[in-house]
C-alpha cells in the first residue's frame, strides 16, 4: 500500500530522473558501473518500502568479491562522490523536513536511507528484507564454519 502511494506521489518522478542520469552515465566506459548502481537506486526510488540496501560483500561474502572488483568499486565511488554528496545532502535535508510532521516520519526515513545509498552507490544492491535476512544468515553460517575449521 505504501509503495503504491509513494510511487504515485514521488516515486515515478524520482525513478525517471535517476534513469535519465543512469543513461547519461552509461555513455562512457568509466560511467558504466555508476550507471548500473543508479539502476539499483531507481529501483529503490520507485518502491522503497520493504526494501533494504546491502553491500555486495554482504551478499557474496568478503571472499566472494574479487580484489579487482573491490578496487574498481572504490575508484568508481570516488569518481561519483562529488555528485553523490550533493544528492545525498538534498535527500537528507528533505528527510529532516519530513520528520517535522508525524505523518511525514516514514517518508523521512525513506529519504534519509536514499541519501545514504546515493553517497556511495557502487557495490550496493537493493533487495527485499527477506533476502537481506537470508544473506545475513548465510554469511553468519559461513563465518562460524570458518572459525570451526581454524
Amino acid at each position: 500500500m505504501f509503495n503504491l502511494i509513494w510511487f504515485l506521489v514521488f516515486g515515478w518522478e524520482m525513478a525517471f530522473a535517476v534513469l535519465l542520469i543512469s543513461g547519461i552515465m552509461a555513455i562512457t566506459v568509466v560511467g558504466l558501473p555508476i550507471a548500473k548502481s543508479l539502476l539499483q537506486f531507481a529501483k529503490l526510488s520507485a518502491f522503497p518500502y520493504g526494501k533494504k540496501v546491502v553491500r555486495e560483500t554482504q551478499i557474496k561474502g568478503k571472499d566472494g568479491v574479487s580484489s579487482v572488483r573491490k578496487i574498481g568499486g572504490i575508484i568508481a565511488n570516488i569518481i561519483w562522490f562529488p555528485f553523490g554528496i550533493f544528492l545525498s545532502l538534498g535527500y537528507i535535508v528533505l528527510g529532516i523536513f519530513a520528520f517535522i510532521t508525524i505523518i511525514g516520519i516514514p517518508i523521512g526515513v525513506v529519504l534519509v536511507r536514499m541519501g545514504l545509498f546515493v553517497l556511495f552507490p557502487i557495490g550496493a544492491k537493493v533487495v527485499t528484507k527477506d533476502q537481506a535476512s537470508y544473506y545475513s544468515a548465510v554469511n553468519e553460517i559461513e563465518k562460524r564454519s570458518k572459525e570451526k575449521s581454524k
